[in-house]
């Protein structure tokens, strides 16, 4: 019996030194599979038109396209965003959706990308990096969803979930669309964020929390039920627990705005972002931190003094790495005639 025992130890101990020699692929940090092709594919047919919002009842149409798979090979999707072409610092952005004047006029400013809240450009440069947004789990947005967003840099997920009058969803629905939706995306090469919260606080008519306390329920469920590291396939040629395995969302977004009609004064408002964007940033707990939506209310001069002194706030946080004010729309970025307002100006550069 002893000698048989023997045999089978060395046996084990042959096969896995046989195991040990045969090279084998480690993950490098870096999961993006660049290509040459540097133009978005815009998509063709107008399939539904959908009413986004902005967290305070701001109601903006965008249009939902169709677009066919802008990948190579249906299997590996190509990165072809254009990179960054601003003057700046490529944190700074535009919000905007079909009903905004052209974003041409924005070419030679610090604006490097920008969002409408949905997966197709419409008519934006090419000189700008385009960030597809999954509005929601529901349909329209979530229809073709894998093609549309197949090929991107950055994606980002679910509209203010938080808000009953936006994406309005449980985290516990928000984990499982994720895993299903989002995941798929960041093994493909994409970088993707945690669904953008409002910047509310305690619990809205739902009962669901508002703001950091439901981003930060979301990313505990993501590595609690390890859905953000779903993509990870047990290897035996890796030891236990996986050192390399990603965890979580590449970045956090969140929106803010001010006090409602412009009550607050300019000043009062500047240190209530502040602190929601400090905010953010704890919760994010080392993740990027993107702000996609932000704005002032109140008269285009309040407005302007505000940008003037919130820029080098964004701009010298770290961990911030971009934003986009709220909105190209005529009497806030853009004026009659679709030239850059003065607003525009003081936020483009």
């Amino acid at each position: 019996m002893s000698r048989d025992y023997r045999i089978v130890s060395f046996l084990i101990l042959f096969f896995l030194t046989l195991i040990n020699a045969i090279p084998h692929p480690q993950f490098n940090g870096n999961r993006h599979r660049h290509a040459t092709a540097v133009t978005n594919v815009v998509p063709a047919a107008t399939v539904a038109t959908v009413i986004q919002g902005n967290g305070n009842n701001n109601e903006e149409t965008s249009t939902l396209q169709n677009n066919p798979n802008p990948t190579g090979n249906g299997n590996t999707p190509l990165i072809t965003d254009t990179p960054t072409t601003g003057t700046g610092n490529g944190k700074r952005g535009l919000a905007y959706n079909s009903s905004s004047p052209s974003l041409s006029v924005f070419a030679n400013t610090d604006i490097s990308w920008v969002h409408d809240w949905n997966s197709d450009p419409l008519d934006a440069p090419s000189q700008f990096l385009f960030v597809p947004t999954l509005w929601s789990d529901q349909s329209p947005h979530s229809d073709n969803w894998a093609s549309l967003a197949a090929g991107h840099q950055y994606l980002m997920s679910f509209n203010e979930p938080d808000n009953v009058g936006q994406a309005n969803m449980r985290v516990a629905d928000a984990l499982t669309a994720y895993k299903t939706l989002m995941m798929p995306q960041r093994k493909a090469g994409a970088k993707i964020s945690a669904p953008s919260v409002s910047s509310g606080s305690g619990n809205n008519e739902a009962g669901i929390p508002m703001g950091t306390g439901w981003l930060s329920s979301f990313l505990e469920g993501c590595n609690d039920d390890n859905t953000c590291q779903a993509y990870v396939i047990p290897s035996p040629f890796h030891s236990f627990p996986h050192t390399n395995t990603p965890s979580r969302s590449d970045f956090v977004s969140g929106h803010w705005y001010g006090c409602p009609g412009g009550t607050c004064t300019v000043s009062s408002d500047l240190t209530t972002f502040k602190s929601y964007v400090n905010d953010l940033i704890a919760t994010a707990a080392g993740r990027d931190v993107w702000i996609p939506e932000f704005q002032r209310y109140g008269d285009v001069d309040q407005q302007q003094q505000f940008v003037q002194q919130a820029l080098p706030f964004l701009d010298g946080k770290s961990e911030v790495k971009r934003y986009a004010y709220y909105m190209v729309a005529d009497g806030i970025l853009t004026e009659g005639g679709g030239g850059v307002s003065a607003l525009g100006e003081a936020y483009a550069g």
